[in-house]
């Protein structure tokens, strides 16, 4: 909404599951042969485990501080559209 493009959400999503397998972090589960050698330890939640770091809460949160101002400046600038719905009597 911040943008009004698709490609953009995107290639941020795409610029995230890069750097992670360059990095060597496993992607979505799948193991990659990045820069480093990366042995997981610690809780799940903030590891995610065998699935990688995108089912940690790490992203939720990074998500968070990166479109909490996004929505909010696309508010102030008319970019995110109200609904009208119809009130039912």
């Amino acid at each position: 909404m911040w943008r009004r493009n698709l490609w953009f959400a995107m290639g941020l999503h795409f610029a995230w599951n890069a750097v992670e397998g360059l990095l060597g972090i496993p992607v979505s589960g799948h193991s990659a042969a990045g820069l480093f050698t990366v042995k997981v330890h610690g809780p799940a939640l903030l590891t995610g485990g065998d699935f990688g770091l995108e089912g940690s809460i790490v992203p939720v949160v990074a998500s968070l501080l990166i479109s909490i101002p996004m929505l909010m400046w696309a508010a102030q600038n008319r970019r995110v559209a109200s609904r009208n719905l119809p009130v039912s009597k």
